[in-house]
């Protein structure tokens, strides 16, 4: 009943968004209010229509909205302490929404009377578009409704890619400065949100759709009000709790791969929720299988080969033509109540299935050249993502109440299949890989914004529990030798008990994490010398429990001498694991689990702050204090009796934002800050794990710790008009103990496990601007005003410094890239719905995985990237759109740099691994009611 709840409760609002939207809207103004200097709303601030007596007051957010007939109006609006603002030519159409955001100013000391400012309605709109932007309390990029509104993207990946200084990894791991995904941080909601993926500190972006999100902040530089866990960014994104207008809108879209339309796709027989992202069960564990290793063992010879038996013989691979691409998206939202009483909510469901061929070169060197090995996989993946999102809110008065729920699956379909040659062993190799990868997370919020009007104090909190699985069931391997040009293969099983998954084996794992949050913020504006200063003071806690479960079963052969076993292993692979096979005298399965694999754990985080956001005059504003967050986590599993690795550790992470003023368009910011990271639960568990894509085995560092880093920023900033925007910029940030990936091998062995480097430093310069084309001719200005040119470009000088005793070579910081360019051109006509975008992204060379004493790093080269987007309206509320992504499908390319010259030779530099993913197009209509 429990697991039903969240589709129940996304039948009920789809139901009531359906009837309302189609029901028809209601002509209305509609808008937020904000203090100029400090971007917060005004609340309780009078609108007033001149003329007909009808006004509104805004509510804790400092919206308001305004039911009335079409036409010009002109609009009032009123607050203690503030200059009476007036703005005209308001022009309302039948059935649409008119947005009018205003930006409020404080009333000089000076003045002994009511000062009046009149504009209108498009000059409101540009003053408040910049004010966004400027009064951000820190280094910061704010991509604001607006602009979400008038762009064609889906979700929140789509809407990041436009962001200078960020770049989108697959569509949806975010890069900032250059600085991998452990390095950033996500919040929703003001809500701390959990990795969405169990074994990489990472979040997807791709689950929100664009049209319910209200803005997304990505703060390059701490405050104390926010998580003190980033160094690259910290992206806020914010959904919309009560739309401005009832919407409903349907998407629909197709595409393929060019890697694999018309090609053999790989695969193998699956279950029939596939398409659903969830094992039926073919997969599971058998009924009656022994519940551990210690039961397994315990069973007789005939038991363990029953037990053997008991598995279905599912190991053919077949090939077929790679099925089209698909998506699918549905949203809509309500706004439904009286002046003061209001009640909204937003909706969606998405569905999305990709097919893809990846073509991989993989080979292996030993110390003196010599190549070891020659692959080539033909890896066939079919990725599931769906996923809903029900946000209700209620609003009353000077106070709101929103419930806010978010379920997502992600799963992978994988089959691989590996040709080549072990050069040593003088062999032919063909081994298989069959996969299957489910994630599940559902999150649920229940927020509160209250005004408390007699102490003037505003109070928000919230709570909020998260839960995650992850589910591998039975991860097949299975790998055939041959002696050179022999095509005599014959199966790697090993004999006498000692089986290894690396050779022919099965694999189950289950992951599950239950997290519990909440947070409260109070804040109060007090009047210090005619100046408006604010005091912020908070408490976060979040607890996260984590069970890990695997089974690793492994083939063995009693013994392979005997002739009939020899012959036994030349079989195919499904006529090998025939159940007449399994006999005293041939095969049978033994478990291989490690007793360190399973373990529990938990982090329990708490933290506080206090912070100060003080205007000096008029050009002066500073935003300082302190967050505390003390971070307390075990690590159980048994090795020898039952381990605990406990982490505790109290950061005092102090913080100043210093922003002067210029003139009315620039800003000039001065930032100091202290962040921290955190290791994962999975880099710090001793769980091996064998990486069949790296050939490698992966394990946790129990002695991992956590990473400090010190935070420097300097830029200026000019807003010369809305939509425009150049930044300067230098950064610098100095490392503790940064956490490292790293590669450990030798000819035939190889590992990768995470550990601290002693501590590493980055100084950087980054240039951003976005500037629209119209001064380039005053003939064609209406032509040229259609498009927008923008870019970022960041230089990092990044160094990891050690002990003077140790003879290792200076090194960039794994993951991080000595440069990003990003840039694109942006063409949108209003009057025909039409839009167009070309996209470019590069990243510098940076390091893949970090070698060891006597094997180098090995690097991943850079590639560049090149998206179009074309999209066009048609029948006045529908859209077409047309994505071509990574036009170039240039090879990645991951090497060793041998002759150490700062790039990849393919003459002399060892490739390691070079991989080819295609060009994805994909065409979609959707259409709003």
């Amino acid at each position: 009943m429990k697991r039903n709840l969240p589709a129940q409760l996304w039948v009920l609002v789809l139901l009531l968004i359906g009837n309302a939207a189609l029901a028809g809207d209601p002509s209305k103004i509609t808008g937020k209010v904000t203090d100029k200097k400090s971007g917060e709303p005004l609340i309780g601030l009078t609108v007033m229509i001149t003329g007909a007596g009808k006004g509104a007051v805004t509510d804790v957010e400092g919206r308001y909205t305004l039911s009335v007939q079409p036409g010009s109006y002109t609009l009032e609006f009123k607050f203690m302490g503030y200059q009476t603002k007036s703005v005209a030519e308001v022009i309302v159409t039948t059935g649409k929404p008119t947005y009018l955001d205003i930006v409020m100013e404080e009333r000089s000391s000076k003045s002994l009377k009511e000062v009046v400012i009149s504009g209108t309605a498009k000059q409101e709109t540009i003053n408040s578009l910049l004010t966004l932007q400027k009064n951000t309390n820190t280094v910061a990029q704010v991509v604001s409704a607006e602009a979400i509104r008038k762009s064609p993207d889906r979700n929140t990946g789509e809407v990041l890619k436009r962001v200078s200084g960020a770049s989108m990894q697959d569509g949806k791991y975010l890069v900032v400065r250059g600085l991998a995904d452990r390095y950033n941080q996500a919040t929703v909601n003001g809500a701390l949100l959990s990795s969405t993926e169990p074994d990489r500190k990472s979040f997807s972006f791709d689950l929100f759709p664009s049209n319910i999100v209200e803005n997304i902040v990505i703060n390059k530089a701490a405050v104390p009000e926010l998580p003190g866990e980033f160094a690259g960014g910290l992206v806020q994104v914010n959904t919309k709790d009560i739309p401005s207008e009832n919407f409903l809108t349907v998407m629909a879209g197709t595409g393929f791969n060019t890697q694999s339309a018309g090609k053999d796709f790989y695969t193998y027989k699956g279950g029939n929720r596939d398409w659903l992202g969830y094992d039926d069960g073919t997969r599971a564990l058998p009924a009656g299988f022994p519940g551990s290793k210690t039961a397994y063992d315990a069973l007789s010879t005939e038991q363990k080969l029953a037990a053997s038996k008991s598995f279905p013989n599912i190991w053919e691979t077949t090939t077929k033509s790679a099925p089209l691409n698909s998506n699918f998206q549905l949203a809509g939202g309500i706004n439904k109540g009286k002046e003061g009483r209001r009640f909204g909510a937003v909706f969606s469901l998405s569905y999305n299935r990709n097919n893809r061929n990846n073509d991989t070169y993989r080979s292996d060197f030993d110390n003196d050249g010599t190549r070891i090995y020659n692959y080539y996989d033909k890896k066939s993946t079919q990725n599931v993502l769906w996923g809903g999102l029900a946000n209700l809110s209620y609003q009353f008065g000077k106070n709101k109440l929103s419930f806010k729920n978010l379920y997502s699956v992600n799963s992978t379909v994988s089959t691989t299949v590996r040709t080549g040659d072990d050069i040593p062993a003088e062999a032919d190799v063909r081994s298989y890989e069959l996969g299957f990868n489910s994630n599940k997370i559902y999150t649920s919020q229940l927020t509160g914004d209250h005004f408390w009007e007699k102490a003037k104090v505003k109070i928000k909190w919230n709570g909020s529990y998260t839960n995650m699985r992850q589910d591998v069931p039975d991860l097949r391997r299975l790998s055939y030798n041959s002696a050179s040009g022999k095509n005599d293969f014959y199966a790697n099983i090993s004999s006498g008990g000692s089986a290894t998954i690396t050779g022919s084996g099965r694999f189950f794992s289950k992951l599950n994490d239950n997290i519990y949050g909440g947070s409260v913020d109070m804040s109060r504006f007090v009047k210090i010398g005619n100046q408006q200063q604010q005091i912020k003071l908070g408490y976060l806690i979040q607890s996260k429990d984590r069970d890990f479960a695997p089974r690793a079963l492994g083939y063995t052969l009693f013994d392979a001498s005997d002739p009939y076993a020899r012959e036994l292993i030349r079989l195919t692979p499904d006529k090998l694991f025939s159940q007449e096979n399994f006999t005293p005298r041939l095969l049978r399965l033994d478990e291989i689990t490690n007793e360190p694999d399973a373990y529990r754990a938990n982090a329990l985080l708490n933290a506080g702050y206090l912070q100060f956001d003080n205007s000096i005059r008029d050009k002066w504003r500073i935003v300082w204090g302190v967050r505390v967050e003390n971070f307390d986590q075990t690590i159980k599993y048994k090795q020898n009796g039952e381990k605990n690795n406990k982490t505790t550790v109290t950061d005092v992470m102090p913080s100043v934002n210093l922003a002067y003023l210029l003139n009315a368009k620039t800003n000039i910011r001065l930032s100091a800050s202290q962040t921290v990271i955190r290791p994962e639960f999975r880099e710090q568990a001793p769980f091996a794990f064998y990486n069949f894509d790296l050939m490698a085995t992966e394990s946790g560092n129990t002695n991992l710790k956590r990473s400090k880093v010190t935070n420097l920023d300097l830029r200026y900033e000019l807003y010369p008009r809305s939509g425009e925007v150049f930044t300067v910029g230098a950064f610098y940030k100095y490392f503790e103990s940064p956490i490292e990936r790293f590669y450990n091998s030798g000819a035939g062995s190889v590992g990768l496990t995470y550990l601290n480097a002693p501590k590493a430093s980055s100084a950087g310069a980054e240039v951003e601007f976005r500037k629209n084309l119209d001064f380039l001719s005053s003939r064609n200005a209406g032509f040229w005003h259609c498009f927008t040119v923008f870019s970022n470009i960041s230089y990092i000088y990044n160094k990891v410094s050690f002990e003077k005793e140790k003879v290792l070579k200076s090194r960039p910081m794994q993951g991080q890239s000595p440069y990003v360019i990003n840039a694109g051109l942006q063409f949108e006509k209003e009057s025909t719905g039409t839009v167009a975008n070309v996209l470019f992204n590069r990243i510098g060379r940076r390091i893949f995985i970090v070698g060891n004493d006597t094997e180098p790093d090995v690097y991943e080269a850079p590639r560049s990237l090149l998206d179009f987007m074309v999209s066009q309206r048609i029948f006045r509320k529908g859209e077409i759109k047309l994505t071509v992504s990574d036009i170039l499908n240039q090879s990645a390319n991951f090497y060793q740099d041998i002759n150490d010259n700062g790039k990849y030779d393919k003459n002399s530099d060892f490739l390691r691994i070079s991989t080819k993913t295609g060009t994805n197009v994909n065409l979609s209509f959707s259409y709003k009611f």
